[in-house]
């Protein structure tokens, strides 16, 4: 392909607007700026002999393939805030900083809140032999699906089917906890 006789702007600024959208679409905060930095960063993918080539066999449509790109972009960037928020809560020093100012402040119970959010989540998970096995790797700094994999004796294909089902119960956990109901998701629907 003769990639000088393509619009670059024109691509550039659709690429943004798509990017804008679907922040926006996710619910994912940022700005313009935020936008165009997904928009430059698929590009330069594009480019970048360290990711797979654009094969136009399979799809024939570059700025389909770059938006395919963005969301992929935006779905590592909202599971790396997952992740970090998640692995924050796990990790001793975290707890020990929200417990000393718990002390310091007598209106802040964060460590109470972590211990309830815990609480509850295990309690989702008791079933689960092998998402709460997970959990308790994750506290212990566990990570690593492999790592996890070979100390629980299963397949990697199995620990990441447990953090899907652990993701989804923390997600519950989370929507409990802000006060959100099953009827407010229209899960508690019934026949009326």
């Amino acid at each position: 392909m003769d990639w000088q006789k393509l619009d670059w702007a024109d691509i550039f600024g659709r690429l943004v607007l798509f990017a804008f959208r679907r922040r926006q679409l996710r619910g994912v905060p940022g700005s313009l700026a935020d936008a165009e930095d997904l928009a430059a960063e698929a590009i330069r993918r594009l480019f970048d002999s360290n990711y797979a080539p654009w094969d136009p066999a399979r799809e024939p449509d570059l700025l389909r393939h770059l938006g395919s790109t963005v969301n992929g972009l935006l779905s590592n960037e909202m599971r790396a805030a997952r992740v970090k928020l998640e692995r924050s809560l796990s990790v001793p020093s975290v707890l020990e900083s929200a417990e000393q100012s718990a002390a310091a402040d007598a209106h802040s119970d964060g460590a109470d809140d972590y211990r309830h959010a815990m609480s509850l989540l295990e309690a989702r998970i008791a079933n689960d032999e092998i998402a709460s096995q997970l959990l308790l790797l994750e506290e212990e700094g566990v990570t690593k699906a492999a790592l996890q994999a070979a100390q629980l004796k299963l397949d990697v294909a199995a620990i990441y089917a447990a953090r899907r089902r652990l993701a989804r119960h923390c997600q519950a956990v989370r929507r409990e906890l802000n006060g959100e109901s099953s009827l407010k998701n229209g899960l508690g629907r019934g026949l009326n």
